[in-house]
């Protein structure tokens, strides 16, 4: 191709493009430096969504320094031509290599997952969801370093969207049920969902659902079809990789694991049980289902071994001859019978048991899909039902308060009314106000307890109303919390930390505008908000006595 000039960049091949642009290898002519540079194409500069959604990408680059992604250099507008310049990653994408290989070892799944779960929880950290993962936006380089590229479909939670309600993005193979279905809003967890998808591909050769190319099959799967197990395709996939996939692969959001992180941590305990149990003896004593058949009981492979066993005496080491190896066999198919054979009520209990005891919530969701969730369905009424039920809730409850914290960090409204509720009373119980945390937990109880979906809440608030209570709580002075506070952005202010004393009586207006009891206490937060100078004596409660104020100090900027 002739060459061709963007700025300092001259430009040579190209290396790939799609409708969000085309990428071109390029030299950085000031220092020769090789890099990427993607261009928005020529016939696409009148389409005000896609100049949208390039220049969102570049924004969205921009902020994001890790290194398991694709850095960016800088971009911007030369005459009607949009491009911005990435690092050149020389190892090619993970698709190319799938291409190569067919599939991957175990032990290389396990090492790239965790690399994309480094990238994607940074990510979803800086408020930025992928929505696109996908083997060919994995690049690898030379040294086996993966990085997560192409944001050209990303989400940005903190930005106005660019996506219309009820609109799909993203790529059919790798999209989860509620990026099909518009509902309910995609998260962290859809890339999550993709992550098991792909992960799926690297240990089979292929994504877990295909279609003859009709986009409505694929979507029908991603929505109803219980994905494969790994392991029936791939034999030497360690059974807690498959169940991890299975969980990530969960139709609904709140099932997946909770995070990125999670998912990282879950992948390095992977290699650590691997590395305690190797055998396929040991693979079947822990009692997961085995890839392995019996198709006959153990006298009749006794009998196949007494036909064609042979008088010949044997010689050699006792580890080859016929009787040891016959022995050894039917070793390992009783232990294969044993671990097909379904589990007790009572063994179901007691491995869930173990888990719950962990204090890594990795092992809890486990435990909730392989033990307790079918100890509800089988034995509803059993003997442990009540205290099934009880590691349910405590599960649930871990969820909902992560899940609580996640919207706080980003700016999210809450998602539901138990949470809106929940997060009120908290808010008081943070800024030293016990009495009225415990006014607002006990009042959200009756309003929320019939409704199953916000029982997590519930529990979260009993829970809290207990701990406050041993605290000795209810034994708070409410009006000495406010003024305490007052006097403590005073001193904030007067020490030079006007944002500290700010944020403290912004906290006192939100959170006593409507108690009449601290009227006075909100109009002298409102008062030092506004710049006025601060009163002579704080005004009590009706028959309360007066605070003392802080000295006089010059008012804080607007």
């Amino acid at each position: 191709m002739a060459e061709r000039q963007i700025g300092p960049f001259l430009l040579g091949d190209k290396l790939g493009g799609g409708g969000m642009g085309v990428v071109y290898r390029a030299t950085y002519t000031k220092t020769g430096q090789q890099v990427a540079v993607k261009l928005l194409p020529p016939d696409q500069e009148q389409n005000p969504k896609l100049i949208k959604r390039f220049d969102r990408e570049l924004e969205i680059l921009k902020k994001l320094k890790h290194p398991n992604i694709v850095q960016c250099f800088g971009g911007g507008r030369l005459a009607k031509q949009r491009f911005f310049a990435m690092e050149l990653v020389d190892g090619g994408s993970l698709a190319a290599v799938l291409k190569d290989r067919g599939r991957l070892p175990w032990e290389d799944v396990v090492r790239y997952g965790m690399q994309i779960c480094s990238a994607l929880e940074y990510a979803h950290e800086h408020g930025i969801i992928h929505r696109d993962l996908k083997p060919d936006n994995l690049l690898i380089t030379k040294k086996g370093v993966l990085k997560l590229g192409d944001f050209g479909v990303a989400r940005d939670v903190g930005a106005m969207a660019l996506t219309a309600p009820g609109r799909t993005v993203g790529t059919y193979a790798y999209m989860a049920p509620e990026q099909i279905r518009g509902e309910p809003p995609v998260s962290h967890k859809t890339d999550l969902y993709a992550l098991g998808c792909v992960l799926f591909e690297m240990l089979t050769g292929k994504p877990p659902f295909e279609s003859d190319g009709n986009p409505a099959t694929l979507f029908l799967q991603h929505l109803e079809k219980k994905p494969p197990r790994v392991a029936t395709v791939a034999l030497d996939c360690p059974i807690w990789l498959d169940t991890l996939i299975g969980q990530l692969m969960e139709k609904d959001p709140e099932k997946r694991p909770w995070d990125a992180s999670a998912v990282e941590q879950a992948l390095q305990e992977v290699e650590a049980k691997v590395a305690g149990q190797a055998s396929i003896a040991q693979h079947a004593v822990s009692g997961q289902p085995s890839q392995l058949t019996v198709t006959g009981d153990v006298s009749s492979v006794r009998q196949i071994l007494k036909r064609k066993k042979k008088k010949k005496i044997q010689k050699g080491p006792f580890y080859e001859r016929t009787w040891f190896l016959a022995t050894c066999l039917v070793a390992v198919l009783s232990l294969v019978t044993w671990s097909l054979w379904p589990l007790s009520e009572e063994q179901l209990f007691a491995r869930a048991d173990a888990l719950m005891q962990s204090e890594d919530t990795t092992d809890w969701l486990r435990a909730e899909s392989e033990y307790l969730q079918p100890l509800q369905e089988k034995y509803p009424t059993g003997r442990y039902a009540t205290q099934v039920q009880q590691y349910i809730d405590k599960i649930e409850m871990n969820r909902a308060e992560e899940r609580m914290k996640f919207n706080n960090r980003l700016g999210r409204e809450p998602s539901s009314e138990g949470e809106r509720l929940y997060a009120d009373a908290r808010q008081y119980e943070q800024f030293g106000d016990r009495v009225s945390a415990l006014e607002k937990y006990r009042s959200m109880i009756p309003v929320l307890e019939t409704s199953e979906k916000a029982r997590p809440f519930v529990n979260l608030a009993r829970r809290e109303i207990a701990r406050l209570e041993q605290a000795g709580g209810a034994n708070d002075d409410r009006l000495k919390v406010a003024n305490d506070a007052l006097d403590r952005a005073e001193k904030l202010y007067q020490q030079g930390q006007v944002l500290e004393a700010r944020k403290i009586w912004n906290s006192i207006i939100t959170l006593y505008e409507t108690n009449r009891e601290l009227a006075p206490q909100v109009e002298r937060a409102q008062a030092r908000l506004d710049g006025k100078e601060p009163l002579k004596e704080t005004p009590a409660a009706p028959n309360g006595p007066a605070t003392p104020a802080a000295p006089a100090a010059s008012p804080p900027g607007k």
